[in-house]
């Protein structure tokens, strides 16, 4: 069975991105990166670019979804999407495991408190595709 990907909103031809509000959610990814001292946005100089030309290719509810204390996220969609490109490559994916941990407190006596809930995501290194092994998993 063959798969090729048809026209939807990641293969739609670029268009400009619109903001809500007159907020543009590219300049906070940008300057976050510049802050954490984000290696590709320090020294490539055509950086800048490609992180509007990625926003650009998206719908703009993306930029409802980028979480700001989490900005790699949008480079790691990037090079997934870059990725993906190549059909011999697929799938593409990464794995993040999160732990969800509730605990109830002696102090809980109400039914309708189920106590303090954590989330707490795990960045160990698990399977994924990358661009070096040429659609090979392997360990990143």
């Amino acid at each position: 069975m063959d798969l090729t990907e048809g026209v939807g909103e990641s293969s739609s031809p670029p268009r400009s991105f619109v903001s809500f509000g007159n907020y543009d959610v590219r300049n906070d990814v940008y300057n976050r990166l510049l802050e954490s001292r984000n290696e590709d946005a320090l020294t490539q100089p055509d950086f800048r670019e490609q992180l509007d030309a990625h926003f650009n290719r998206l719908p703009a509810s993306y930029g409802l979804d980028v979480n700001l204390d989490r900005v790699e996220d949008v480079l790691l969609h990037q090079k997934l999407l870059a990725l993906a490109k190549d059909p011999e490559k697929r799938p593409v994916y990464h794995i993040r495991f999160m732990e969800n941990t509730s605990t109830k407190t002696d102090d809980d006596d109400d039914d309708d408190n189920d106590g303090q809930q954590v989330t707490s995501i795990v960045s160990t290194p698990r399977l994924s595709c990358d661009e070096a092994n040429e659609g090979a998993a392997s360990v990143t």
